[in-house]
């Protein structure tokens, strides 16, 4: 009875999909759009401020402290691991190479929109 039941299920859900109705066809169209100018100019590379890095060890820790004292400038000191400073210099890596690549898509821009004005 159940197997029945199943295939009578199984017939109506058949039947019904063949009385859909008829799809109408769409015609598509299509138009050339003029290409917006490349609104993007030579870009100035950026002039960055120099930063000052010293190396503390233990070795010259005094030497630094004095130094930092005689100039009676504020400080603020930052330490990394050695694990955290190859950390800090892989992510780096990862984003000139992250950048590398938007620089080739956007040259890649820049010939598709100066190409063919």
């Amino acid at each position: 009875m159940k197997k029945y039941i199943m295939l009578m299920v199984a017939v109506i859900f058949l039947a019904g999909c063949s009385m859909t109705p008829k799809v109408k066809e769409v015609a598509i169209t299509t138009t050339a759009v003029e290409k917006l100018p490349l609104s993007i100019s030579n870009p100035q590379p950026l002039e960055l401020q120099e930063v000052d890095w010293i190396i503390v060890t233990e070795e010259n820790i005094e030497e630094v402290w004095q130094l930092l004292r005689d100039k009676n400038e504020g400080v603020a000191l930052f330490a990394l691991r050695h694990g955290d400073y190859e950390r800090l210099a892989l992510n780096i890596k990862d984003i000139r190479a992250q950048i590398g690549e938007y620089v080739v898509i956007l040259k890649q821009y820049r010939e598709y929109y100066e190409s063919d004005k």
